[in-house]
């Protein structure tokens, strides 16, 4: 069997079953370990299926971002593992970007009693949480706002955030793959290139429950990303590619309780 018939075998059976297991595929098609990952990896990289650990599945297809009442809920440990391996890529007097987002907000959280910063960023509760407790200047980018997520996006907030020379944006994602971050609305998209455009470095900064997932509309690739904060919850098989590509991956460990 040719790697191209292998290859829609996988696709038909990730169709029947939604996913499947590395030495299910193994035994289907009669081939190496080492075949199928390989098979696996040329399919991840054209956005047609996931790793995940152990196996393989279909990408999950976001709609619309969860609103930023339920975001704050989910996955808390790794987030605030997340944020502070971020804090350390920062150092006093840099101009940094926070994107809109509760990963995001964690950070600003561990970064706020740093001196002599300049903080920017469109997400509300960023804003408000650095108010009461930084003294350092501050500046959201406004614009059109997002009710649901807290934050503004569209035009205007990516023509404001054009205006900093940035030395570290941190970017959220609801999505990414190797392809890069997806999201689901076009005001969304002007935000997240406006970013890249102005960061000096721009670190990814998700938990590994966002990988894998797709949205309508691409956003930055990956191999424009400067960096990528996430847990070790991350597919042995990504962080393999990811680190192929040559893009600095940070893995960290969920705490297993939150400190006082």
């Amino acid at each position: 069997m040719i790697p191209l018939e292998r290859q829609r075998a996988i696709l038909q059976m990730l169709q029947e079953q939604g996913s499947v297991s590395i030495t299910s595929l193994v035994e289907a098609l009669g081939v190496s370990h080492m075949t199928v990952r390989r098979d696996i990896h040329r399919l991840e990289e054209l956005g047609r299926v996931v790793s995940v650990p152990g196996g393989v599945s279909r990408p999950e297809r976001l709609a619309l971002d969860q609103s930023h009442t339920v975001k704050e809920g989910l996955q808390q440990a790794q987030k605030l593992a997340i944020a502070q391996a971020a804090a350390e890529q920062v150092q006093p007097g840099n101009v940094v970007f926070l994107d809109a987002g509760t990963t995001t907000l964690a950070i600003a959280q561990c970064l706020a009693p740093m001196p002599n910063m300049v903080f920017v960023t469109n997400d509300l509760s960023i804003a408000l949480s650095l108010s009461e407790r930084s003294s350092n200047e501050l500046y959201f980018a406004g614009g059109a706002l997002d009710r649901a997520n807290l934050s503004s996006d569209g035009s205007l907030t990516a023509r404001m955030i054009a205006q900093f020379n940035v030395d570290v944006a941190f970017m959220s994602t609801s999505s990414f793959d190797l392809r890069g971050t997806s999201v689901p609305a076009d005001a969304k998209l002007a935000v997240k290139r406006a970013i890249k455009e102005t960061a000096a470095r721009t670190i990814l900064v998700s938990d590994s429950s966002k990988y894998g997932r797709v949205a309508s509309l691409q956003a930055v690739k990956l191999t424009d990303i400067d960096g990528i904060i996430t847990d070790s919850g991350l597919a042995d098989s990504a962080v393999e590619k990811i680190r192929e590509l040559g893009i600095p991956l940070t893995l960290v460990e969920p705490q297993l309780e939150f400190p006082n």
